[in-house]
């Protein structure tokens, strides 16, 4: 499920800059452009991660911990996860665990009864956290269910195993941006400039013509 998915990203992604009758040529080109506006998009989102305010749904401990560790894009999806956890409730489950770990019950309360699906949250000694929903082993994102659990036990951090260091501010500075080369990077900014540049000449020229000769020619 994974790998399709992500080859429908990719597909979608290529589907702005490249057709079934585009030419070799084209393909080419188009395929630089369509790398140049992510490299673009990238530089705007890392601008906004960096310099935009977050707004905050509540002022409990663990969103404004969120809001300083993830990236824009990713608080907000953490957001909706949290917002989501309050329909849901977390109960012990007695003689279900080990000594190594403990076992909760973990439903959403706004559904009736029979309707209700059951999932099962791991809580270790060692602090590690398992449920099985697997949200986080698919997209290295908390799930709601531990959100929920940790609210409970009133927690003001979100754990360190449960924040994978793709989805935070310090990522680029560990891992570093999405990989170009100057050149390319340099040429974005130059054709851009060019075309601004052009266009004002444009306008230049026509700006100095003298219009009432031009219509006396007709």
């Amino acid at each position: 499920m994974t790998t399709t998915s992500r080859s429908e990203s990719l597909n979608s992604f290529f589907d702005e800059y490249v057709k079934a009758s585009t030419g070799l040529k084209e393909f080419i080109e188009n395929s630089q452009k369509a790398l140049e506006s992510q490299y673009l998009r990238e530089v705007q989102a890392n601008f906004d991660t960096e310099y935009k305010e977050r707004r905050l749904f509540s002022n409990l401990s663990m969103e404004i911990h969120a809001s300083k560790i993830y990236t824009k894009e990713m608080f907000k999806r953490f957001q909706k996860k949290l917002q989501k956890s309050q329909s849901f409730v977390v109960k012990s489950m007695k003689g279900c665990g080990d000594y190594l770990s403990k076992m909760y019950l973990v439903e959403k309360s706004t559904l009736p009864e029979i309707y209700r699906w059951n999932f099962f949250l791991k809580v270790s000694i060692d602090g590690s956290y398992s449920c099985t929903c697997k949200k986080f082993e698919h997209s290295e994102m908390i799930c709601r269910h531990m959100i929920r659990y940790l609210n409970k036990k009133q927690k003001t951090m979100i754990p360190p195993d449960l924040i994978t260091m793709r989805w935070t501010i310090n990522r680029n500075k560990v891992v570093g941006p999405l990989p170009c080369t100057l050149r390319m990077l340099d040429t974005v900014v130059e054709s851009q400039t060019a075309r601004y540049s052009g266009l004002c000449k444009a306008f230049q020229v026509l700006s100095v013509i003298d219009w009432s000769l031009y219509l006396q020619m007709f």
